[in-house]
């Protein structure tokens, strides 16, 4: 069954298979509520696989745009925190280096 096409629903002609003879006797009413249950869990078995595919496929084209936005953010928050440490390790080894100069000067 394709699960992305209506088609995919099963017929009630395909779940009851019905007597071809004329003289077949009519289902009495144990039968025809065993029948009804037969098709109401067939029908449901069949939906409840069909939304899990659905949901699948949903959730994962959501996620993964989710994760891009997550992945961008995470990107410019750590070259943010990078770029203020190495500012900062510079700007010391510059003044260290300032220092060794003048003190060597005297």
């Amino acid at each position: 069954m394709d699960p992305s096409s209506d088609h995919s629903i099963p017929l009630l002609t395909e779940i009851i298979t019905a007597s071809t003879e004329p003289t077949a006797a009519l289902p009495n009413e144990q039968q025809l509520q065993q029948i009804r249950q037969d098709v109401y869990e067939n029908v449901m078995q069949d939906l409840l696989k069909q939304i899990d595919i659905v949901l699948h496929q949903h959730l994962q084209d959501h996620l993964a745009v989710i994760l891009d936005n997550m992945a961008d953010i995470l990107k410019t928050r750590v070259r943010t925190s990078l770029e203020q440490a190495l500012a900062t390790t510079v700007e010391q080894a510059v003044v260290a280096e300032i220092s060794k100069f003048e003190k060597s000067k005297n």
